[in-house]
């Protein structure tokens, strides 16, 4: 499999384990909620949702995990970081840090990969 390909699923993975955990916390909050008005919840509450949410992000960030670990090609990490820190909350308000991350993280990718090209062409030492 590519670096590319890595480094996407890496990345989904990372996504899809932040979604899945607030879906789960959001179901045990409806599930508290439906019990406090009188219905029957389906035994999700909000300890069991973050039970869920934990295990369900646990092991989608280890897969993320073992997808960086294996990549070879190190120019990609820099644009998924950058997309990462894109996707998470806000630290600072507005775009503009957003813009800034993902701009210096993809200029970095390809100043590493520009490096990795030249070193290839010359025929020095890959890694």
């Amino acid at each position: 499999m590519s670096d590319s390909k890595k480094s996407c699923l890496g990345f989904t993975a990372l996504i899809l384990g932040l979604g899945l955990a607030v879906v789960s916390l959001v179901a045990g909050g409806i599930g508290e909620l439906v019990r406090f008005l009188g219905g029957d919840s389906l035994g999700i509450n909000l300890k069991n949702g973050a039970i869920i949410a934990g295990i369900v992000f646990g092991l989608l960030f280890l897969t993320a995990v073992y997808f960086f670990i294996s990549i070879r090609d190190w120019s990609w990490l820099p644009a998924i970081a950058g997309g990462v820190y894109a996707v998470l909350p806000d630290l600072v308000l507005g775009p503009e840090d957003d813009v800034l991350a993902m701009v210096a993280g993809v200029g970095i990718s390809g100043l590493l990969s520009y490096f990795q090209y030249r070193r290839d062409k010359k025929g020095g030492p890959t890694a």
